[in-house]
């Protein structure tokens, strides 16, 4: 068994490594992976890979996240995104004896009513559009603290006429220490390819690589959680950029912060902040709130529920809500 785990382990320290710069995020497709898949997450900055208090809900950014712990736990999360869009997720998970723990996960996205116009600008009516992946995760722990997880992803995408599907894998590492309030962890997400295009074209999907640490010091009241994401793609210049940006900017561009305060057991105040998003989204050179998130956890007779705001400046916030409870 032990052998068989350490295998594990190096395989997927190979995809990373062999993969490491082989995609990027520029004009990217299936832009709704990116999308936080919880509230708890969305709330500290967004995409953390590191997570103390990680369960289920959020395997879609590090497989390793299924550790036996997290077994019996169902999570769903509504995104109220910007106009009429939509967001949701479902997902479980059930720890295997002598397996590993697995965990299944859906993602939708609907995009409301949309107008369909021909290339002389006539007309043509609604048209309907929508996104929907698949998830399967499995995790298993190479030692007391330390645990590893691969997961695929069947996607598809639906635009009137235009359907594309593809197959994704995601692999990471997860390390949690409780007595000294400390957890790591690093993954890669989306390393795959389309099985059909939009009209005969291929294009990327959104790779990431992450690494992400989280830690309370001693006698401070906030949970600190700090991740840096897309490692495998340095330069971050947003629409409108035409030079790269600085070293230091673009630097704290792939940083996602974000700190948790527990007032009790039931009740917990969140804040982060994700550059990248500021830079993607401000409206004038002063600060204006964009790229900022706060969310309250509240438990409620078993039930954790998770409120977050993510402010994008003067086009608006986006609001998420999760709940999730531990099966008997």
């Amino acid at each position: 068994m032990l052998k068989i785990r350490n295998i594990f382990c190096l395989s997927i320290f190979f995809f990373i490594g062999s993969q490491a710069f082989a995609q990027t995020n520029n004009s990217a497709i299936f832009r709704f992976l990116e999308i936080t898949p919880s509230a708890n997450a969305a709330a500290l900055g967004g995409n953390h890979v590191g997570l103390f208090d990680a369960n289920s809900s959020v395997f879609y950014l590090n497989p390793a996240y299924l550790t036996p712990a997290s077994s019996k736990n169902v999570s769903a999360t509504f995104v109220n995104y910007l106009a009429d869009s939509r967001i949701g997720f479902a997902n479980g998970a059930y720890d295997i004896k002598n397996i590993g723990t697995l965990g299944f996960g859906i993602r939708y996205a609907g995009y409301g009513d949309l107008n369909e116009f021909d290339e002389d600008g006539n007309n043509l009516g609604s048209l309907r559009a929508g996104d929907l992946s698949f998830t399967t995760g499995l995790s298993t722990m190479l030692s007391e603290k330390l645990s590893a997880g691969v997961a695929v992803d069947f996607i598809h995408s639906s635009y009137q006429n235009y359907n594309s599907s593809a197959v994704t894998a995601s692999g990471g590492l997860f390390y949690l220490d409780r007595e000294s309030n400390f957890s790591a962890g690093v993954s890669f997400r989306n390393l795959g390819d389309q099985i059909d295009y939009y009209n005969g074209f291929r294009e990327d999907i959104p790779f990431d690589i992450s690494a992400g640490i989280s830690k309370k010091p001693e006698n401070f009241p906030f949970h600190l959680h700090l991740t840096l994401r897309q490692l495998n793609d340095w330069d971050l210049r947003v629409p409108g950029e035409t030079e790269q940006p600085s070293f230091t900017d673009n630097l704290f561009r792939h940083v996602i912060f974000g700190g948790e305060a527990a007032f009790s057991d039931n009740f917990k105040l969140r804040l982060g902040y994700n550059r990248l998003l500021h830079e993607q989204t401000k409206t004038s050179d002063s600060f204006d709130f964009a790229g900022v998130s706060l969310g309250v956890g509240l438990k409620v007779r078993g039930i954790d529920i998770d409120l977050s705001r993510s402010s994008y400046s003067s086009v608006g916030g986006i609001v998420q809500i999760s709940v999730s409870s531990q099966l008997d």
